[in-house]
């Protein structure tokens, strides 16, 4: 079984998440799972979420255990402004990785 992180717990449930320090606390949690099992869980259900947040959850994954680690993520509940915001963060963080990886 994966852990679930529900993404709403980390503002006190509050519906919009859009600093990075909330963020931060996030992906620490998200990477000591990261160290104990193959997948984890992010459940977005009830919240929007601001490029910054994404960028500091999900591009700095992506940055710092490369793409792949985007294989051991689960995303659950995402609206279609929360799964916008993601897609173009990976985007652009992954060109980013690719860019400075190819010299």
């Amino acid at each position: 079984m994966r852990p679930a992180i529900a993404v709403s717990s980390v503002n006190a449930g509050l519906p919009f998440l859009g600093t990075r320090l909330f963020a931060r606390q996030l992906r620490e949690q998200v990477e000591e799972f990261l160290a104990q099992t193959r997948e984890v869980e992010l459940n977005f259900t009830g919240v929007n979420i601001s490029q910054s947040f994404a960028d500091e959850l999900v591009g700095v994954l992506l940055l710092t255990h490369s793409p792949e680690v985007l294989d051991r993520l689960v995303f659950k509940g995402c609206s279609d402004s929360v799964k916008a915001v993601i897609e173009f963060v990976v985007a652009d963080r992954y060109d980013e990785y690719v860019r400075t990886r190819s010299h």
